[in-house]
């Protein structure tokens, strides 16, 4: 067994802002439709994840290229990010992502941090013809909310590792509060408004982490 590991989210987690809500932003076509209405009746619970993201992104327009670089532009990473890796590889814990965002921009963010991550569960994005096509590749780890389950992934780690932490902000993430994992909220993020059970601790900076 592995003394921990750590569970990140991306989006708000990892960058301090939603990369993909950025560049729905961006690249949108607001004559298609409304992505921002889309996201609302997700946070609702009208839609999966999945299909409001299939419709969202549906109403973009852009080349992977410009995509990637508007990604770029407005990826601010979190304070601290280095350091947190560092601390679990010295204690011989692994670092894994689970994210409800794409690979396009996460692969780009994550830069030299990308090998450092031993396990990475995202979603899938192809540039054709001028748009944007998601696909949603771990169906063993989906939930009826989610694409990737959050909640999924850390009983997962929980079969390999003596310890789980999971780090994350949003709404996507509230299937965490279901497991035994050791729950980090981004402070003010929807997660931490979610909790109520009083185990759910807040960070800004990764070197507020308690590892």
């Amino acid at each position: 067994m592995l003394p921990l590991v750590v569970v990140l989210d991306f989006d708000g987690t990892i960058t301090e802002k939603d990369i993909g809500d950025e560049v729905c932003e961006r690249f949108a076509d607001g004559s298609r439709g409304n992505w921002r209405d889309i996201d609302a009746a997700w946070v609702r619970g009208e839609l999966s994840l999945p299909e409001a993201q299939r419709r969202m992104w549906a109403l973009t327009r852009a080349e992977r290229t410009d995509a990637v670089a508007y990604a770029k532009e407005v990826g601010q990473p979190r304070p601290g990010l280095a350091t947190l890796i560092d601390t679990i590889e010295k204690q011989g814990g692994e670092l894994w992502l689970a994210s409800g965002g794409f690979d396009f921009y996460i692969d780009a963010l994550l830069g030299e941090h990308r090998p450092r991550f031993r396990r990475t569960y995202m979603n899938t994005a192809q540039f054709v013809d001028g748009g944007i096509d998601v696909s949603f590749p771990h169906t063993a780890l989906a939930c009826s909310r989610c694409g990737v389950c959050k909640g999924k992934v850390c009983a997962l780690a929980s079969t390999v590792a003596d310890r789980v932490i999971f780090a994350g902000d949003g709404a996507s993430d509230r299937c965490v509060l279901t497991s035994s994992a050791e729950v980090w909220a981004v402070r003010g993020g929807l997660l931490e408004q979610a909790a109520t059970d009083g185990r759910v601790r807040t960070f800004t900076d990764f070197a507020e982490i308690e590892i």
